[in-house]
């Protein structure tokens, strides 16, 4: 894990985290001032480096800059299971982080990432001088946290389906409607994709192969087109 020296290259990361939902409505001219309210530190991770790691409590929370992360839980008997990617300018972390509650799981680094970390609790906790964009990333922070909860409820719908088969096209389902077309990416390849669907990959990719031949879905790779679902 590399750490950024703040000074001087703050700045270059203003219009990417305008971007991001923590940062909505806020003008880049007072995001500057706000950032350095929120003791953010930007840091540098290399694919498989863990950024916070289970069972240890946080007062930071990250938002990903660049990268992908993934949350990831593993059993007792060592089995890896993915929760969720985090996405760039997606913000992670921060409900643990809020609660001071021990991390159930792993977030990793899924490639090489850049993390801008900041102390949750003084987003939640505005200054002795309230400033107007502070209150504003409260409630930005408020639309996150009830974001995730129907993300999960997503997950859950999922992982109800009993066969692998339904496990596979309710995802591939859910993919199509978040981008609006039958034919999308999905970022995950076959052993990730397996591991948050929490089935065996070999019984995955026989199941992918069947619906292929049947011509319900085509793929390559992490590409995918339902040919016999709703069109968007």
């Amino acid at each position: 894990m590399l750490e950024i020296q703040q000074n001087g290259n703050m700045k270059k990361y203003l219009s990417v985290l305008k971007k991001s939902l923590l940062f909505q409505n806020i003008e880049e001219s007072e995001l500057l001032h706000l950032l350095n309210c929120l003791d953010v530190q930007i840091k540098s991770y290399k694919k498989g480096e863990i950024i916070f790691s289970e069972g240890k409590n946080y007062e930071q929370s990250g938002v990903l800059i660049s990268g992908a992360l993934q949350i990831v839980q593993y059993d007792f008997m060592g089995n890896r299971s993915i929760l969720a990617e985090v996405e760039p300018l997606q913000l992670f972390a921060e409900a643990y982080a809020l609660c001071h509650f021990e991390l159930p799981v792993n977030i990793e680094a899924a490639c090489d990432s850049n993390v801008l970390m900041l102390n949750s609790k003084k987003i939640s906790t505005p200054c002795s001088t309230p400033c107007h964009f502070h209150l504003i990333i409260i409630n930005n922070l408020l639309k996150i946290l009830a974001t995730n909860n129907i993300k999960l409820n997503t997950k859950i719908q999922c992982l109800s389906k009993r066969s692998t088969r339904e496990k596979i096209l309710n995802y591939l389902y859910s993919q199509a409607k978040k981008y609006k077309s039958n034919t999308f990416e999905i970022p995950f390849d076959r052993q990730n994709l397996a591991d948050y669907l929490c089935v065996e990959r070999s019984a995955m990719s026989a199941e992918i192969s069947k619906l292929c031949k049947e011509q319900i879905i085509e793929t390559k790779k992490n590409k995918f087109k339902l040919l016999k679902l709703k069109n968007f």
